[in-house]
């Protein structure tokens, strides 16, 4: 797998945003996770994928009742997103896998909020 340069053919990739949007976060989370293992596990898209796991994982910590677990896999997502984040910037593009990760971030800390935001929608651009 080629990623980043393949995400819109991925099938797992995308079923993992389909099921996210859904608001199906353990099932996005184990979609992904075949994604992470074929990324490699430790290059740049396989952190970014796991930062989406961790995301997802956060979110579902949050529905359940634990603001203080989501809010630790968020920040460590938020590290695992970072490398990519900053090159992005370094190089004035904004999408990686289809995704504006900085619009992307402010969503999920707006809805994870106590005045609580949407949901974040993971919005792909092909």
């Amino acid at each position: 797998m080629d990623l980043p340069a393949s995400w819109s053919e991925c099938e797992d990739y995308l079923f993992g945003v389909d099921l996210f949007n859904r608001a199906f976060l353990w099932e996005a989370h184990e979609a992904w996770e075949w994604v992470w293992i074929a990324a490699g596990k430790t290059t740049e898209p396989a952190g970014f994928v796991q930062g989406l796991i961790q995301i997802s994982a956060a979110l579902l910590r949050d529905h359940l009742g634990t603001p203080g677990g989501a809010r630790n896999l968020v920040t460590r997502a938020w590290g695992r997103m970072g490398p990519v984040e900053n090159r992005l910037s370094e190089t004035e593009q904004s999408l990686y896998m289809g995704i504006s990760i900085e619009m992307w971030k402010q969503s999920v800390e707006d809805y994870l909020t106590a005045s609580g935001g949407p949901y974040p929608f993971l919005k792909l651009d092909f």
